[in-house]
């Protein structure tokens, strides 16, 4: 693997290309991130551990994919620049990276997504793509869980209990997303947001229903691991918190609709704009 680094502005957009492997995994967001919710804190000695801890995490699940669905996983990370870059690459480098950016500015979530959509020039080679915030420790439970030949669009979980529904639609994590080749068209209408809007946007503002979306799990909880219990993962460098806030409650989407939003109908072309005031080019969670 070239051990040069790329350190991009903005407008830096390169083209990769890559092989005919089954999946790629792209690891994305803030790493080596000190805090809580909307801290810029990034690249402190402090938060060299918490962050290795996370890298491990991902190891092991890309072997456990590969050893038990036979599967040539291909790895994409895009972060942001600190003085651990080579640590990071030093550490991924038993797995197959295609590509990797380290930002000088900030880009969102929502940014850092689509700026590595746009650099995988023969996306079709691949039969599914997820992307993980890096900066999550991923449970056992979470690579119990996956499955890279799961038919449908997957987010892990809808929020817990008070949060749960967004204009009727399920208000769904985005810490991490599961796509299935059949739906790489719908690529660039997915929308990132804070508000955890992209449920709502896919089902609004394309032609999919919600028997083309589905969540990993049947239960409700924050994607902030400091606010609420998660089966899942944890943000590392952050508090954990030990309490399952919505214990007992499942998430069914048929029912879920039921109770939100009666009126939908999924057998019906339901597009139409929804105009939401709030701000997609930050993720602060």
């Amino acid at each position: 693997m070239n051990k040069s680094l790329t350190i991009l502005d903005d407008t830096d957009i390169q083209n990769i290309n890559i092989s005919s492997n089954k999946g790629l995994i792209i690891f994305l967001g803030e790493s080596y991130r000190l805090g809580g919710q909307h801290n810029r804190n990034k690249g402190s000695t402090q938060s060299y551990n918490g962050q290795i801890l996370a890298y491990q995490s991902h190891i092991k699940f890309i072997q456990n994919l590969n050893l038990n669905y036979n599967i040539n996983t291909d790895i994409y990370i895009s972060t942001y620049n600190t003085r651990f870059n080579e640590d990071t690459l030093k550490i991924y480098n038993e797995l197959n990276i295609i590509g990797y950016d380290f930002y000088k500015n900030l880009q969102g979530l929502n940014g850092l997504f689509h700026n590595t959509i746009k650099k995988i020039k023969n996306i079709n080679n691949y039969n599914f793509i997820c992307y993980i915030r890096i900066d999550l420790r991923l449970k056992p439970k979470f690579r119990e869980i996956f499955n890279p030949n799961w038919e449908t669009i997957h987010f892990p979980m809808d929020h817990y209990i008070g949060h749960e529904s967004i204009n009727g639609h399920p208000q769904v994590s985005d810490t991490m997303l599961f796509i299935p080749k059949k739906y790489y068209k719908y690529i660039h209408n997915i929308k990132l947001a804070p508000e955890h809007f992209a449920w709502l946007y896919l089902i609004t503002q394309t032609n999919l229903t919600i028997y083309d979306l589905d969540t990993m799990l049947n239960t409700f909880h924050d994607s902030d691991s400091a606010k609420d219990w998660n089966p899942l993962y944890y943000i590392v460098n952050r508090w954990q918190c030990p309490t399952f806030h919505s214990r007992g409650h499942i998430f069914d989407k048929y029912d879920f609709y039921k109770r939100y939003n009666p009126k939908y109908n999924p057998y019906k072309n339901q597009i139409k704009p929804q105009k939401i005031e709030k701000t997609m080019k930050y993720n602060t969670i």
